[in-house]
C-alpha cells in the first residue's frame, strides 16, 4: 500500500506552489475495478448466479396467471359499464314515467274538481225527488240493528217490520 509520504516532503521551487515529490496514484471508480472474488465465493456466486437465471427464466404458469387476471379484470370492467349503462336508461325510463304520472295526477285532480262542481246538492235533491221518484223516509221506516261487525251487515232474510 502506498502510504502519503509526511509534510516534510513538500518543498517549493521558486514560487508558492506547493509541489510534491511523489505522483498519487490514481483513483479508480468502483465500476471500473476488476472484481477478485476468492473461491469459496465464486462457487456461491455461481449458485445465486443460477438461481438468478432461474427466476428470470419465463415461468409458463405465472404468465398464463397473469393473463387470466388481466382478462377476468378487463371482463368485469365490460359488465360494470354495461350494467352502469342499463342501470342509466331504467332510470330515465323511471323519470319519464313519473314525469307522466303526475301530469295524469294533475289532470285526474281537475276532473274530479270539475265533477264536484258540476252539480249542487239542491239539483241533486231536485232530480232524485222530482225525476226519479225519491221520498223520505217516515218516523216509522228506519229500522235500527246492532251488529258486531261494524263494517258492514249481509242480508239472509226479509227486514222485519218496524213496530
Amino acid at each position: 500500500m502506498n502510504e502519503r509520504p509526511a509534510r516534510s516532503m513538500v518543498y517549493f521551487d521558486g514560487s508558492a506552489v506547493r509541489k510534491l515529490d511523489y505522483v498519487p496514484e490514481r483513483r479508480v471508480r468502483p465500476e471500473e475495478r476488476p472484481e477478485r472474488v476468492p473461491e469459496h465465493r465464486q462457487q456461491r456466486s455461481k449458485s445465486l448466479d443460477h438461481r438468478v437465471d432461474r427466476a428470470l427464466a419465463f415461468n409458463l404458469k405465472y404468465t398464463v396467471f397473469v393473463v387470466a387476471s388481466v382478462v377476468i379484470m378487463v371482463a368485469a370492467c365490460v359488465v360494470m359499464l354495461f350494467m352502469e349503462s342499463r342501470i342509466n336508461d331504467q332510470q330515465n325510463n323511471i323519470n319519464e314515467l313519473e314525469a307522466q304520472l303526475a301530469a295524469l295526477e294533475t289532470d285526474n285532480a281537475a276532473y274530479a274538481n270539475s265533477l264536484e262542481n258540476m252539480y249542487t246538492l239542491e239539483e241533486i235533491n231536485d232530480v232524485a225527488i222530482n225525476e226519479l221518484g225519491m221520498v223520505y223516509a217516515k218516523k216509522g221506516q228506519i229500522v235500527y240493528y246492532d251488529s258486531a261487525n261494524e263494517d258492514y251487515v249481509k242480508q239472509y232474510q226479509d227486514v222485519p217490520e218496524a213496530n
